[in-house]
């Protein structure tokens, strides 16, 4: 509450301003007086926060108020503002002089009557504030002080007991040698009282000889103004027995940095002595007996060498003990992730453990070089002092030789990932662990798609070098707790440990198939390799490290079937299927040997004629056991298990053997037409197999076709194309089949000696509906006749087909529309019922 006392003789302007200062503000209690001399009652008992008075008033003037208000302690700074008719300045100087805060004229303005006052108020409330936090500092310095001095005197006491409690003499000289203390340890060695001693001079409490020793190095401290340390002298204590004391003086320098004071601490040395002549002897008996020793030894008490013979200074890479005795401590001698070990070893022997068998760490020699070195150590006490004494034998050799049969038998020596034995036991801890914490684990397969295109172009050196740089991008895919393993070929697995559930494996597969989506640079090449993932999920499929292996391996061929460059999940139907597909691969490897392998023919018409102008051999397998099979179930395991180069030349010899049989008996132009697989393309081989199937057969080379598809040519083009040019000079055809589905680089048709463009199938059968793929089509007529090369429609199914290719020119066509691919016999029966209205019907007659 804001209270305001205000005095006039006049009621009618004491009512005015009341009502100004009632409107200040909300809280406002205001005193109203005619004459003065109430209002000075009131302030007896009560403070005001603002006094507005009358400066010309009857009974006493404003002038006498405001110094008797001043006068009050209570009111001498409570603000007053001065209220008058008069303009004369000396009316202001006289109210300003009595005390006065403000003056206003009469008649008032309300507005800055309120302002003013409001002003002023909110002054005497800082001042108010600023007294009060004024005094609460003044209580707290006050305390300080007190609280202070008593410190100081607490600790001066417990200084002086701590002093007289140290078991050595502690004394302070001023310059002239008067004993300023002089602690109660002194009356061991010499017959004083140490607390009548304060104030004595030097000589007259000490003996002369004694006293005269101090006296020249106290003069020596003065002089100097520094310290003098470690000075042993002799002293006859009171028993008489001849004592030892290490002595040290210090200065006690005054403001103007000149000594005022020396202080001298002697300690009694003479056991520690004694102990240290016994040491010395004992030493000199332990150094000759082992410096010749062939073990490395060294001796530390608190971390720090305090002896080492020349085979550990020798095995560490130093020249002599001395050097090994100079380091702080022996840390540094040791690989920095042993260092943890090493101090635990330390601490159990010190703390009387038996550890009977050697321990084998890294040391680190002075050059930095590694080594291993197998210790033993036990306590020992050295000079009075307990150490800890260690033998060490340099095992590097044998560390060496038994990390290389370690990693031979559990690392890949081309990539330095593990290999299947260890993966196989780090998966079999993981599933163990699963199992007992009731978490999730993964595995990964993972296989390079078309790795062996890659060895097979550019050599095992190049493969390898892929192999490194696969391993690097999957090892950055994943956690460090993970493990990468490399199975063999171009398989690797990767272990995920713990993943909380099945779904959190499929990020890992995201960044791994991510990875691959970039080119590996291979010197002067650049490869686009792919990976196939499949992924197994323990304990959930099996607890079993085997099966999970085959689960995922399972996962993962279905991943390829799937177009690759993919990954799936493993399924109890994936399982059938992996178990199908290793059971069609181990009757498919002996099917060449057992003649399983047939060859069908599928007719190649001439458009123009209506004749029949080729047949394309393609292969099938007939199992006695499994059934037959359709190309794109067997091709791809054929070339998985490496068996496409041998199946390639029996086709071949096969498709050259029946194209001689035809032409003999009806069919002299007939040509056949025989696909390469991209790795038969790449192995040295393919021209002499051909010149010696159309020699052998007597067949002409341009009766041969040879078909390839596109993405045959992507792995090396400049080593391909010799290659075709050896097959062109040959008189051998070459054909490039699928057309328009890979990469349809106009470079083939331009560089390489291509006679035949096959347009691919897919085109063919919506050649009708959809106006792009006729319009490619179109193209692709138009741009290999300007380069003359004969097309082929492929995939021909009906009338209308084949209608738009003839009315484009096409020179070929090929499909059902004709004739599904046929044993030998049957097509022999197929080319005598196709009759010559239907070959008029072809050629448009």
């Amino acid at each position: 509450m804001t209270i305001v006392v205000i005095v006039d003789d006049q009621p009618i302007n004491l009512k005015i301003l009341c009502r100004f200062a009632r409107s200040i503000g909300d809280d406002v209690a205001v005193h109203a007086f005619e004459a003065p001399q109430p209002a000075l009652e009131l302030l007896r008992s009560q403070t005001p926060d603002l006094i507005v008075t009358d400066f010309v008033m009857p009974t006493m003037s404003g002038e006498e108020f405001i110094r008797r208000c001043r006068q009050h302690a209570p009111t001498r700074h409570v603000p007053i503002i001065v209220v008058t008719a008069y303009e004369d300045r000396e009316y202001r100087y006289q109210a300003l002089d009595a005390g006065a805060s403000d003056y206003l004229l009469s008649p008032v303005d309300g507005q800055e009557f309120c302002t003013r006052a409001r002003n002023l108020l909110t002054l005497w409330r800082q001042r108010q504030t600023l007294q009060l936090r004024t005094q609460f500092l003044e209580g707290e310095l006050a305390a300080t002080l007190r609280q202070y001095a008593e410190d100081i005197r607490r600790k001066e006491e417990h200084l002086r007991r701590v002093i007289n409690t140290v078991p050595a003499m502690i004394r302070a000289t001023d310059t002239v040698g008067r004993l300023l203390l002089v602690n109660t340890f002194h009356e061991t060695y010499f017959t004083i009282n140490a607390a009548t001693a304060i104030g004595m001079p030097r000589q007259d409490v000490f003996s002369a000889d004694y006293s005269a020793r101090h006296r020249a190095l106290d003069s020596q401290v003065i002089a100097d103004g520094t310290a003098i340390l470690a000075i042993e002298e002799s002293v006859r204590g009171c028993d008489g027995s001849d004592r030892v004391l290490l002595t040290t003086k210090a200065p006690i320098t005054g403001a103007a940095g000149q000594v005022e004071q020396i202080v001298t601490v002697s300690l009694d040395i003479t056991e520690r002595k004694q102990v240290e002549q016994a040491v010395c002897e004992s030493e000199e008996r332990f150094r000759q007996l082992v410096e010749g020793s062939v073990l490395g030894l060294v001796i530390e008490s608190g971390g720090v060498p305090i002896f080492a013979n020349r085979t550990f200074a020798r095995i560490f890479g130093y020249t002599s003990p001395a050097e090994i005795l100079a380091l702080p401590n022996l840390d540094r001698l040791f690989a920095a992730a042993d260092l943890r070990r090493i101090d635990q070893l330390r601490q159990a022997t010190l703390a009387g453990e038996t550890l009977n068998e050697p321990r084998e760490f890294q040391g680190v020699r002075r050059d930095g070089k590694m080594i291993w070195v197998e210790i033993q150590s036990q306590p020992v006490s050295w000079k009075g002092r307990n150490a800890l004494q260690t033998t060490f034998a340099d095992v590097s050799l044998r560390k060496a030789y038994e990390e290389r049969l370690q990693q031979q038998a559990n690392y890949d020596q081309v990539t330095g990932l593990p290999n299947r034995m260890l993966a196989t036991d780090r998966l079999r801890t993981a599933v163990l662990s699963a199992v007992r914490h009731r978490h999730c684990g993964g595995l990964l397969f993972i296989d390079l798609d078309h790795f062996k295109k890659i060895n097979d172009t550019w050599g095992h050196a190049t493969g390898d070098n892929l192999l490194r740089m696969a391993a690097d991008r999957i090892r950055s895919c994943v956690r460090e707790e993970d493990t990468v393993a490399r199975l063999g070929g171009d398989e690797f697995t990767v272990i995920l440990p713990n993943i909380g559930t099945a779904a959190n494996s499929e990020p890992v597969v995201h960044k791994i198939l991510h990875a691959f989506s970039h080119p590996f640079v291979l010197g002067r090449h650049e490869a686009f390799v792919t990976a196939s993932v499949g992924v197994s999920v323990f304990p959930d499929d099996s607890e079993d490290p085997a099966i999970l292996m085959q689960n995922a391996d399972a996962a993962m061929y279905r991943a390829k079937e799937q177009g690759r460059d993919t990954f799936q999940f493993y399924t109890r139907e994936l399982n059938e299927r992996a178990t199908e597909r290793m059971q069609i691969e181990s009757h498919l490897v002996h099917a060449l040997d057992r003649g399983e392998f047939l060859v069908y023919y599928q007719p190649i018409v001439d458009i123009r004629t209506g004749a029949l102008a080729e047949a394309e051999a393609l292969l099938r397998w007939s199992s006695p056991e499994l059934g037959r099979f359709l190309p794109d179930q067997f091709i791809p395991l054929i070339e998985d298990i490496g068996l496409i180069i041998q199946v390639g030349q029996w086709v071949i010899d096969s498709a050259c053997r029946q194209l001689a049989r035809w032409r003999r008996n009806g069919m002299p132009n007939l040509g056949v037409t025989v696909n390469i697989s991209s790795r038969q393309l790449r192995v040295n081989g393919l021209v002499d197999t051909v010149a010696h199937a159309i020699q052998r057969y007597g067949i002409p080379p341009h009766a041969l076709e040879l078909e390839i598809t596109e993405s045959c040519l992507m792995t090396d083009v400049d080593e391909n194309s010799e290659v075709l040019y050896a097959l062109d000079r040959l008189g051998v055809n070459l054909a490039l089949d699928d057309f328009g589905t890979g990469y349809s680089c106009l470079r083939y048709l331009k560089d390489l000696p291509v006679d035949t463009v096959k347009i691919d199938k897919s085109f063919i059968a919506t050649v009708t509906t959809d106006a792009s793929d006729a319009s490619v089509v179109e193209a692709i007529i138009a741009l290999a006749h300007r380069l003359g090369i004969r097309v082929i429609g492929e995939g021909v199914e009906n009338e209308d087909q084949l209608d738009f290719i003839r009315q484009r020119d096409c020179d070929l066509a090929q499909g059902h529309y004709f004739s599904e691919p046929l044993p030998s016999d049957k097509f022999s029966l197929w080319q005598l019922d196709f009759a010559a209205p239907k070959r008029r019907v072809l050629s448009g007659v």
